[in-house]
């Protein structure tokens, strides 16, 4: 009889790419949700530090302990499991319902937000004055309806409807989006996957210069 065939080096055990899909899913679904490590915890009955632990790869969940964080993302257990189909598209209409992630800020995911291309329509009142998005690279901002100011630190930028700026940066910036009326504006390219990770709470408004017009008009 015969040995079976080595393994080739490097290929994963199924069980490994279960465990890592459901640490990923377990990360974006919390943060989707908007619900830190203990608030989880409470809203699940399972300690905060078990989900760490689940998160970066340290522990092997129980079926009870999956079923009870389950329960708290307000998911069913078996989409931690199951295979995610590759879809070959992605439609987005200009009607989808959005989430108010701020007060007066409504944002709705554009793409795939396990991928590289995606973005954000976001709709900001009047009454909102400023907000701060983050940006993690190159980004296309696009106007679609009423106008915004933009501002990278001490740069100043005014879009109307039609007009799209292009932001080339190698790191992580912050943005800050103003409007004296009701606009809506797409942010597409290295953004972040998440409403939490968007919106920078934590930033301070900069004191803006007026720049030349480099925007481009549709």
């Amino acid at each position: 009889m015969g040995l079976p065939p080595p393994q080739k080096e490097g290929a994963p055990l199924d069980a490994e790419r279960c465990l890592e899909r459901l640490a990923s899913r377990l990360r974006r679904w919390r943060s989707e949700a908007g619900l830190t490590l203990q608030q989880l915890a409470e809203r699940s009955g399972v300690a905060a530090s078990t989900i760490h632990k689940i998160e970066v790869r340290k522990t092997i969940p129980t079926v009870s302990v999956l079923f009870k964080i389950s329960q708290g993302l307000d998911r069913p257990v078996t989409d931690f499991l199951d295979e995610d189909p590759e879809p070959t598209a992605l439609l987005h209409r200009r009607q989808d319902a959005v989430t108010e992630i701020d007060r007066g800020v409504l944002a709705a995911p554009l793409g795939d937000p396990e991928r590289e291309a995606r973005g954000w329509r976001i709709q900001l009142a009047p009454e909102r004055g400023a907000a701060t998005l983050r940006a993690d690279g190159d980004v296309l901002v696009v106007c679609e309806e009423g106008s915004v100011e933009l501002t990278r630190q001490a740069t100043q930028w005014r879009l109307e409807p039609g007009d799209v700026l292009s932001l080339r940066a190698p790191a992580p910036f912050r943005l800050e989006a103003t409007c004296g009326q009701t606009c809506r504006f797409l942010l597409l390219g290295h953004v972040p996957a998440t409403a939490r990770g968007l919106l920078d709470r934590e930033a301070t408004p900069s004191r803006p210069s007026r720049e030349g017009p480099l925007a481009h008009s549709a």
